[in-house]
């Protein structure tokens, strides 16, 4: 094996165990109820548990009890 093949096999195992890190906290946070937070075309979004992706903070059990 060369050592460009061992570069391109440890990249495909890196970006497969991202995948599989972010699809669980996206499953953890649906489970929880809580959005999910991440960038869209420059602008921070909020994926709500329910699949809507909206632009503004949503109100949370948690950010009331905080407020």
């Amino acid at each position: 094996m060369t050592a460009h093949n061992r570069t391109d096999n440890l990249g495909r195992m890196a970006e497969k165990a991202l995948r599989e890190a972010v699809k669980k906290a996206l499953d953890e946070h649906k489970r929880l109820g809580v959005p999910s937070v991440y960038m869209q075309n420059g602008k921070i979004v909020y994926l709500l548990p329910s699949g809507k992706v909206v632009s503004a903070p949503p109100k949370t059990k948690l950010a009331k009890k905080h407020s």
